[in-house]
């Protein structure tokens, strides 16, 4: 799993059928400090983070399973947001 940032939205109307009915959101992946990192993360959203929100993302099957946790196989994703950051709580000193 990792943090991002939530810095936009990607529309597709047109894409595989085992994706539709999923917003994805273009997630910029952040480390302890805060910094953003220098890539961009496209993640399936279920749970409607917004813009400039911090979330925790899965990869790989534990991302298919949060989302369609019956039949994770079933889908064509590779990364999912599965939580929206409240807070933070960071001990500066253990990051240098």
């Amino acid at each position: 799993m990792f943090l991002g940032k939530v810095a936009g939205s990607v529309w597709s109307t047109k894409k595989t059928d085992n994706l539709k009915n999923l917003r994805f959101l273009i997630i910029h992946p952040i480390n302890l400090k805060k910094a953003p990192l220098t890539d961009v993360v496209i993640a399936a959203d279920i749970l409607g983070a917004g813009v400039g929100e911090t979330v925790i993302c899965a990869y790989g099957h534990a991302a298919r399973q949060a989302i369609l946790p019956q039949n994770p196989d079933a889908l064509s994703i590779e990364a999912a947001v599965v939580g929206i950051v409240d807070r933070m709580d960071v001990d500066e000193n253990l990051l240098e």
